[in-house]
């Protein structure tokens, strides 16, 4: 990716000082670095031996895990009673989120329907410990300097990052571009385009594989401007995902606006009931109706993969870098709020983030607050200034694009309310036909009862002799499968749970058969077959080596290492 210099005007610095974030923990917990500077060391020590007994043995981190393994709230909190300094290890809020999870996770699991209460608790009450004791004031015990942790330490002090100060000075620059639908870093920003203006030919040509924002005319249909109680007024008794919970809109206001928590949960929601009832109140930029993967929803084939969110969050709450799945790209419209998003090209690793060569496994710092804290945002910056990292701020009504197969991170900076949906524009056929049929294991967002149900659909009222293309027929795969499955009885589980079901369903042959019978036929049979080309140039003939043929040589004798059996 080469960064467009054709205005040279010098972007503000985009570094933040993320060692200017030291707030007092409310225990007296200090960073173990200040252990070296306190005088009464040996006063501390075995002051500690009598606090801890036999526990002083272990090293802090066995400590820690230990205690990860309490299943229930009183005997947590007993053990913190028992000493001030394992009261300030039990204090650490992320214990009690992990003993409130693991139950809501054996609740749901055995509940059906209804209100989950992990331990009978239904009202949030300001913090995961507080909600477990079924308490609103606690008086805290201070630690007296015997407490020198940065596990304990750097929880805290990534739950009380102010983004808005942190950012003030980035904010302040990308509203001027924003302002004026034109951005002002012509080193790493990201261009901004009046829609009414941007044309398909122009997105499809030149910014198909580039990120920018579309900022809608006051004529035109805008965005629903969308705050917590908007949603409150319109959702008041519907329930939606939170990443591991699944609350009423009440109970996650009411979170989001007084938790403690290092990441924030996140609303990020796609149910049916909700989502047909929001998508009737905007409509997606025209730009990006052209969308391949409509044909999984259309007529009787109902199998489209999740791609419609109602998006939420708190300050502080956000996403760690990703990539959109099965190849797909996408578009985020603000609807409330303030996000700051970092975006890198394919082939440019995030920094802090590390990947198999597949892709597979990604390994990153557990949220976003410790990525910034470890310099991990300033090591952005500096590839930004490589040209090989995008940064910017998306404000309310404006509507970003994120290409396929980007790395990126949202990071809300504010409480934020937005939509976004994923899609298949025709350019990108090629890179999602690769997808799916290279990489099936990886593919997610399908229910299994849908796709099987759209296929045998399909199949009963296909017509082949319609059909002239150069791409192979798969009909026989898809009736194969059907037969080989005709007695099985799938649920609708999202197909990305199951590795071995996914790879048996065959969603590549079905889409591309999907294709060839829709106005995207060309492009499918000119996609399809490159992957073919590409297949073939692969299977090349090894270049045998003159060395080892010369050692072989001579009377048909066997040659070997000379290792003895013995």
């Amino acid at each position: 990716m080469n960064i467009d210099h054709k205005r040279r005007q010098k972007s503000p610095n985009y570094r933040i000082n993320q060692h200017a974030i030291a707030p007092i923990h409310p225990l007296g917990v200090k960073p173990s670095g200040n252990a070296l500077l306190f005088s009464n060391r040996e006063v501390a020590e075995n002051s500690r031996k009598r606090l801890l007994g036999n526990l002083v043995k272990l090293p802090e981190h066995l400590l820690v895990e230990i205690l990860s393994y309490i299943a229930q709230p009183n005997d947590l909190k007993n053990l913190g009673h028992s000493s001030r300094i394992l009261y300030a290890y039990c204090y650490n809020d992320e214990y009690w989120r992990n003993l409130y999870m693991r139950e809501y996770r054996r609740l749901e699991s055995t509940e059906s329907e209804g209100d989950i209460k992990p331990f009978g608790r239904s009202k949030w009450r300001g913090s995961w410990r507080k909600t477990l004791l079924n308490i609103d004031e606690e008086s805290l015990i201070q630690t007296n300097s015997l407490v020198f942790s940065d596990l304990l330490y750097r929880p805290f002090q990534c739950s009380n990052i102010d983004y808005r100060s942190l950012f003030a000075h980035i904010i302040e620059y990308e509203k001027k571009s924003s302002e004026l639908c034109h951005t002002l870093n012509a080193e790493f920003g990201v261009e901004r385009f009046r829609e009414s203006s941007f044309t398909l030919k122009e997105f499809q040509t030149k910014w198909i594989d580039r990120p920018f924002i579309l900022q809608r005319d006051s004529d035109q249909i805008s965005w629903p401007k969308w705050e917590f109680d908007d949603l409150l007024r319109l959702f008041p008794n519907e329930q939606f995902r939170q990443e591991a919970v699944q609350w009423d809109l009440p109970k996650y206001l009411e979170y989001a606006k007084n938790n403690c928590d290092e990441s924030p949960l996140y609303l990020f929601d796609c149910k049916d009931t909700s989502m047909t009832k929001i998508s009737e109140l905007y409509e997606a930029p025209n730009i990006f109706s052209d969308d391949a993967f409509k044909l999984f929803q259309k007529g009787q084939i109902q199998c489209r993969p999740d791609h419609r969110w109602l998006i939420s969050g708190p300050t502080r709450s956000g996403s760690t870098f990703h990539k959109d799945p099965n190849h797909t790209s996408a578009w985020n419209a603000v609807l409330s709020g303030m996000k700051l998003w970092i975006m890198l090209p394919p082939d440019v690793p995030a920094p802090g983030v590390s990947t198999d060569k597949e892709e597979e496994e990604v390994t990153a710092p557990i949220g976003i607050s410790e990525w910034i804290l470890s310099g991990f945002y300033n090591d952005a910056v500096k590839l930004a200034a490589n040209g090989k990292c995008l940064i910017t701020v998306t404000f309310p009504g404006e509507c970003i694009y994120v290409p396929s197969r980007w790395w990126h991170s949202v990071i809300n900076i504010t409480d934020c309310v937005a939509i976004t949906e994923n899609f298949v524009p025709e350019p990108l056929l090629t890179n999602v036909l690769s997808f799916l049929k290279n990489k099936p294991t990886h593919i997610s967002g399908f229910h299994m009862k849908d796709v099987a149900t759209s296929i045998s659909e399909f199949l009963c009222n296909v017509k082949e002799k319609e059909i002239r293309s150069t791409v192979p027929n798969y009909l026989p795969n898809l009736e194969a499968w059907r037969l080989a499955n005709k007695d099985r009885e799938y649920d609708n589980e999202d197909c990305g749970v199951d590795c071995k079901s996914a790879n048996t369903i065959p969603i590549y042959e079905f889409f591309v058969e999907l294709l060839k019978r829709s106005e995207h036929k060309d492009a499918a049979e000119e996609a399809v077959n490159e992957l073919l080309r590409l297949e073939q140039a692969k299977v090349t003939k090894i270049r045998e080596s003159e060395k080892w043929n010369e050692l072989r040589k001579g009377n048909n004798q066997q040659f070997s290492f000379s290792f003895s059996l013995d």
